[in-house]
């Protein structure tokens, strides 16, 4: 069976964090070992998925952003700062996530989100702080000691070529920027989990993007087609019912 099926961005960011969830390691993280969840408005979807805590204002979790046209950052009042999450249990939040990097190991989970990934499945993040915020902090303690690094990202965000987009920026940082100028980092070793490895994860399905954008709130949008056998179609069909009418984030 093959069914077609339109999401809207907030709509995706719900389904991979289901499907982040239901990943093996990030289960195994979450009764055994330690996961950071770093910043990031498909994070606050995850967060919400695995403590039962509700987020109306899912942009609070996150520093930097593109809104109204342009980047920029997140308005510092009521801003969570990243959850860190020992054996099912949060750590105290006045604790910064930076100072549990040194424990690391293997078994634990690093999540953060991304803004760029390519048909390679390469992704690639955006940085405004001058020494590459938190992947330019995250990255080298994390590869080096082998631990599972996760970024959950729409299909929204497809790039036509991150390696390509990487290298013209190199060497020559932007003169003039519409919002705060930034730099592309990427993030070459993740695990990204974009809506179609969602489905994957969650049912014993094949989905291949078929189209994308949209106008009156479906900006962004995409339109997956979904096929396998007739009954986990079906599941699939019933559970994205039940997320469609997810709000937008702001």
């Amino acid at each position: 069976m093959r069914i077609q099926i339109t999401l809207t961005p907030s709509e995706s960011k719900r389904l991979i964090a289901w499907g982040v969830k239901a990943l093996p390691s990030v289960q195994n993280a979450f009764r055994n070992h330690r996961i950071i969840l770093a910043g990031g408005t498909t994070n606050a979807f995850l967060l919400e998925e695995l403590l039962g805590e509700k987020m109306e204002k899912k942009s609070t979790y996150t520093l930097g952003l593109i809104k109204d046209g342009k980047t920029g950052t997140s308005v510092e009042e009521g801003r969570v700062h990243p959850v860190v999450i020992t054996k099912g249990k949060p750590e105290d939040k006045a604790v910064h996530w930076k100072s549990f990097l040194p424990d690391l190991e293997v078994g634990d989970v690093f999540i953060k989100g991304g803004n760029a990934v390519d048909h390679t499945g390469l992704a690639a993040v955006l940085a405004g702080n001058n020494m590459g915020g938190t992947i330019g902090a995250a990255w080298g303690p994390i590869m080096q000691r082998g631990i599972k690094f996760i970024i959950p990202i729409g299909l929204e965000k497809l790039v036509p070529d991150v390696r390509d987009a990487v290298e013209f920026l190199a060497g020559h940082p932007v003169d003039e920027a519409i919002g705060d100028k930034v730099g592309l980092m990427p993030v070459p070793g993740a695990k990204v989990i974009t809506e179609i490895g969602a489905l994957e994860t969650l049912y014993h399905v094949k989905a291949k993007c078929i189209a994308a954008g949209g106008i009156g709130g479906s900006e962004g949008a995409v339109v997956l087609a979904v096929d396998g056998e007739e009954d986990e179609v079906r599941n699939v069909l019933v559970d994205i019912i039940s997320l469609k009418g997810e709000p937008q984030v702001y």
